[in-house]
């Protein structure tokens, strides 16, 4: 059996996503601010809304009447983000040094792209809650807030897999013929 030349990184990757996952159901609010307090912020952009920290709950929006705490910091988002970018492209480049700085790379933009598509998930809930109190005074807020956020994750990382996928060939195709 011959073992893919990528195949260390992939398990670095792998390893890291293990640690990071691990190492989430240790945090509490306060170890994941490098998440929710930019999240938090975008939030406020979107809605206009001004947020309090309470370190036991997380940020909330009296005028929302939300919490934005652990359960909305989008780090499984991140990791498993850090994981498709770390896999689409690892495979396209040629040199060792190239593959491994694609690591720390693909955590800092996945990080970017999970904070965009969490305050992008938290502002489509909250413009869906208020629509659905007009039409469904008695819904299961839960099960709503939480296919919202199925939803708007799996469209992000979808579209995020074919627009990177799309990239690294259309730069791979034109560096050939330049």
């Amino acid at each position: 059996m011959q073992i893919n030349k990528n195949t260390p990184y992939y398990m670095t990757a792998v390893g890291l996503f293990i640690l990071l996952k691990f190492g989430f159901t240790l945090a509490d609010n306060n170890n994941l601010t490098f998440l929710l307090k930019p999240t938090d912020k975008l939030v406020g952009l979107l809605t206009g809304s001004q947020s309090v920290y309470l370190a036991d709950s997380g940020y909330f929006h009296e005028r929302l009447n939300i919490i934005i705490d652990k359960s909305c910091s989008g780090f499984n988002f991140w990791i498993l983000c850090f994981l498709l970018v770390t896999y689409l492209t690892v495979k396209h480049f040629d040199k060792s040094i190239h593959k491994f700085l694609m690591i720390p790379t693909a955590l800092f933009v996945s990080y970017l792209l999970t904070l965009c598509v969490n305050a992008s998930r938290i502002f489509a809930s909250i413009v869906v809650q208020i629509q659905a109190d007009k039409f469904l005074p008695e819904r299961p807020h839960l099960i709503l807030h939480e296919i919202v956020g199925i939803t708007t994750n799996l469209i992000f990382l979808i579209l995020a897999y074919v627009l990177i996928e799309r990239f690294l060939i259309h730069k791979r195709y034109n560096a050939k013929f330049a």
